[in-house]
């Protein structure tokens, strides 16, 4: 075989491989073989991202000093990111729009206040795709993570909602109170908490502002 005619065949090849890559990529809920050694969460989520085409949404502070259980064998994402996040006390929910929004699950802070969202938030203008949606949930759980961390803001009963910017690189550009706690002092409190707080990159094109409620109330 002549060295042109085995260059051409390399090709080839190679052009098949990445074709069926694609098509893998394609289809994230298919069912395929996993093969992933316990390693930093980071590495783990960013690896599984690209082998499976789907979005990662977290805040990277979720994943710092956390490691990955591994995984091996043939199975859906779903079940492969079930057991790649088994015992790190995070929680994945897949969207309908191809992402995953990675968060701290509830027991992570049984001692705090419970503080919740009451309604999911509003992204923008009407019509958000669930991409935005997705991203504006993100957002709602990273504050309320950072919010029970928080001695004075996870303290008392009382209900908040605000509007919030972000920059393209996820930091808090502004934010705005809608309907204030009912103390000032508290109302600029959290916005001095969120203002601080750096998200995941945003979506192209988000529609902005998010709108979100929290509730905050004491254990009884």
């Amino acid at each position: 075989m002549s060295e042109g005619l085995k260059r051409r065949l390399a090709i080839l090849v190679a052009m098949a491989a990445l074709a069926v890559a694609g098509s893998a990529q394609a289809r994230p809920q298919e069912a395929r073989r996993f093969e992933v050694a316990a390693q930093p969460l980071d590495q783990a989520l960013a690896a599984f991202s690209v082998s499976t085409g789907l979005q990662m949404l977290y805040d990277s502070s979720l994943a710092s000093g956390r490691r990955s259980s591994p995984v091996s064998g043939a199975m859906q994402p779903r079940e492969a990111l079930a057991l790649m996040l088994a015992g790190t006390g995070l929680t994945a929910r897949f969207t309908s729009g191809g992402a995953v929004v990675i968060y701290a699950g509830s027991t992570s802070a049984v001692t705090l206040n419970p503080i919740t969202a009451t309604a999911a938030p509003v992204i923008g203008r009407s019509g958000a795709n669930a991409e935005a949606r997705a991203y504006a949930e993100a957002v709602q759980r990273q504050t309320i993570e950072a919010l029970r961390q928080d001695a004075v803001l996870s303290g008392g009963d009382y209900a908040l909602s605000v509007r919030l910017w972000v920059n393209e690189d996820g930091a808090a550009r502004r934010v705005e109170v809608l309907n204030g706690s009912g103390e000032a002092g508290r109302d600029a409190d959290f916005l001095a908490l969120a203002s601080s707080l750096r998200f995941p990159a945003p979506p192209p094109d988000l529609p902005q502002p998010m709108r979100i409620e929290f509730r905050v109330r004491q254990r009884h």
